[in-house]
C-alpha cells in the first residue's frame, strides 16, 4: 500500500475507531497520526501505528462480540488497512 492510498482511507480509519472509543490517547495517537503522514514523518508514522494497532490488537475480539457495535466490517477493514500499511513501510 502506497502513501497516497492510506491516505485516502485514513480518515475512514480515523471516524471508525472514534465511533468505537473516545480514549484520549487513542484520540491523541489518531491525531498525531494524521499529522505524521501529512508531513511525511514516517518515524513518527511508524511509533504511531504500532501503538494504534497494539490497541486494535486488544480490542478486536471485544469489537466483534460487542452486539452494540453495528460498524463490525469497518473495523476489520481498518485495523486491516493499519497492519499492510505498517507491513509496506517495514520494506
Amino acid at each position: 500500500m502506497i502513501k497516497k492510498e492510506f491516505m485516502i482511507e485514513l480518515n475512514g480509519i480515523i471516524g471508525t475507531i472514534h465511533t468505537y472509543t473516545r480514549n484520549p490517547f487513542m484520540m491523541g495517537y489518531t491525531q498525531e497520526l494524521k499529522k505524521a503522514v501529512e508531513i511525511n514523518d514516517f518515524d513518527t508514522v511508524k511509533m504511531v501505528l504500532d501503538r494504534v494497532i497494539d490497541w486494535y490488537n486488544e480490542e478486536f475480539e471485544k469489537i466483534i462480540s460487542d452486539e452494540y457495535v453495528l460498524n463490525k466490517n469497518s473495523h476489520e477493514k481498518a485495523y486491516g488497512i493499519l497492519r499492510e500499511y505498517r507491513q509496506a513501510l517495514q520494506s
